[in-house]
């Protein structure tokens, strides 16, 4: 976009880099990770040459002399990555504890923090209820996959609140509805045995009669996984505990608070 650019230009400025024998370029990347391209023309700058990653949309903002952008140009070309498909199968499970016994600390009119107690008292206080499934998606290397976590959150408010803070929707009187949770999950392919996946937090969403969507981008967690190996996206490092712990949480059909957790294996397809 190009205001994100004129930012970013702005940016480079501040920090001290002429503007006079220098130009700003665009590469798009089409399948190419970006963290991998910028590496690769980090190495080529001139000493007044700055490289901007747009992971958002998979591109490099590049501002440096014309003849080093040349050079550049040509090696963007070289890494181009043939399409790889990734078959991402995703293990989907909601947990959902009833206790008599403890009441526990009411947020909402729901327990908080839910009890993620095993156990099954015949007669007694305390009952688990579990619900599991599988799905396969098959996503282009570099493409984009929802997966859904909730689609109703029992802590919308404190969402609201969160996000206005950190600017991602406007402070106003009429607040989101309707509000349901999401991960997207983005496979890179590095290797035939090896796939980096990042994992990207998503709300969806009415505001007044509007249907959104918003990416908390600045919540990304990347990890490194081997083909066929299991991962267990709640146990993904966030830099926020309590958003991690509220956000794996959703409201079941029979109006109670679950405990969601899931887990993906991703394969190279052939």
């Amino acid at each position: 976009m190009k205001d994100h650019a004129v930012r970013v230009l702005f940016c480079l400025l501040a920090a001290g880099v002429a503007a006079d024998d220098v130009v700003l370029k665009v590469y798009p990347l089409g399948l190419t990770d970006p963290v991998s391209a910028a590496e690769v023309v980090r190495g080529m700058l001139s000493p007044q040459g700055r490289v901007v990653e747009d992971v958002p949309n998979h591109r490099l903002i590049v501002f440096d002399r014309p003849e080093v952008q040349a050079r550049i140009a040509e090696a963007l070309k070289t890494l181009q990555v043939p399409a790889r498909n990734v078959r991402i199968t995703v293990f989907h499970s909601s947990e959902r504890t009833e206790d008599q016994s403890e009441a526990g600390v009411s947020v909402g009119g729901r327990a908080w923090p839910p009890r993620p107690r095993a156990d099954v008292r015949l007669g007694g206080s305390s009952s688990r209820s579990t619900a599991e499934s599988r799905q396969d998606i098959v996503v282009l290397s570099g493409g984009k996959a929802s997966i859904t976590v909730a689609e109703q959150v029992p802590y919308a408010d404190w969402f609201w609140a969160w996000g206005q803070d950190q600017g991602l929707w406007p402070a106003q009187s009429v607040q989101w509805r309707d509000v349901g949770t999401s991960l997207v999950v983005e496979p890179f392919v590095l290797d035939d045995h090896t796939i980096r996946l990042r994992v990207t937090p998503q709300f969806s969403y009415f505001l007044d009669r509007e249907r959104l969507v918003t990416r908390v981008q600045q919540l990304s967690t990347e990890v490194v996984v081997r083909e066929g190996e299991e991962v267990d996206l709640g146990g993904l490092t966030l830099s926020n505990r309590e958003f991690r712990e509220r956000f794996l949480l959703g409201v079941g059909r029979s109006g109670q608070t679950e405990r969601v957790q899931i887990r993906l294996r991703a394969r190279v397809e052939s």
